[in-house]
């Protein structure tokens, strides 16, 4: 289910057949981080997260197609394991981000022998990029589902 509301906030849920713990743990390291992450022909290149509050994450992804490389960039703001992870976003050297940071919220909710996951992101320079992150997240709770169960990542195409 993907909903956008005003003032450009994506929000997104998704369930996934595996324990809360087992998905909560696939946010909180750059090895799993990186597994998941991304959409399109973007690969992530470079991942780390120093997975704490007021530690700082970065992922930078290459995109073979346009032979350009983007870092996203953030703090943690809060860690409740396995319930919820709220870090602040921004995309380095693009001029639409120069002066915006966006917030996003992850809540791990158990539903049976299942986790059900609530992402929220605010604070977007435009309706466009509101639009390509709601892409670009489906795209990558789509891998995540699919590292979870073991089964190979599937391929997406480029928003953009």
């Amino acid at each position: 289910m993907n909903t956008l509301v005003a003032e450009q906030t994506l929000k997104l849920t998704r369930r996934f057949k595996a324990p809360r713990e087992r998905v909560f743990a696939a946010f909180s390291s750059a090895e799993a981080i990186q597994q998941w992450f991304g959409c399109g022909p973007p690969h992530v290149i470079e991942c780390s997260a120093d997975f704490r509050v007021g530690g700082s994450y970065r992922t930078r992804s290459y995109n073979p197609e346009t032979s350009t490389a983007i870092s996203a960039v953030g703090v943690y703001r809060e860690i409740t394991p396995p319930s919820k992870i709220v870090y602040t976003w921004k995309w380095e050297n693009d001029e639409d981000w120069a002066d915006c940071e966006s917030l996003v919220t992850f809540e791990f909710n158990v539903v049976g022998d299942e986790t059900e996951l609530h992402l929220t992101q605010t604070g977007f320079p435009s309706d466009d990029s509101c639009q390509k992150h709601t892409y670009g997240w489906t795209g990558c709770l789509e891998k995540l589902d699919a590292v979870l169960a073991g089964a190979p990542v599937p391929a997406f195409k480029a928003c953009c």
